[in-house]
C-alpha cells in the first residue's frame, strides 16, 4: 500500500465552504484506480492550509493520482509514502 500525502494553501476558513471543498476532493479522489481510503482536514495552526492522506493499492496508482492532482491543482505539495507497517487499534 501507498499513501499520497498532500498539503495545500487556500482553504476556506468558513466551515461550510471547507466541508464542501473536502467533499468535492473526496468524490474526485474516490474514483482513482486503487483507492482504498482518504482523509482530508485543516491545519490546526494555519486555518488556510489543508492536509490530505490518500491510501492506494500500488505505487503506480499513487503516482497516477499525484500526477493528476499536480496537473489540475495549483499550489499543492505532494509526496508518496510506501506503507511499511500497519498497526491495528488495540482492543
Amino acid at each position: 500500500m501507498y499513501v499520497v500525502i498532500g498539503e495545500q494553501r487556500g482553504l476556506s476558513t468558513e466551515v461550510g465552504e471547507r466541508l464542501a471543498q473536502f467533499k468535492h476532493m473526496a468524490e474526485v479522489t474516490r474514483q482513482s484506480p486503487g483507492y482504498i481510503r482518504g482523509w482530508w482536514g485543516g491545519d490546526d495552526t494555519d486555518p488556510e492550509v489543508m492536509h490530505v492522506l490518500v491510501m492506494l493499492d500500488s505505487m503506480a496508482d499513487a503516482q497516477a493520482l499525484k500526477q493528476m492532482v499536480e496537473q489540475n491543482v495549483t499550489g499543492v505539495r505532494l509526496r508518496i509514502m510506501e506503507v511499511g507497517l500497519v498497526v491495528p487499534q488495540s482492543d
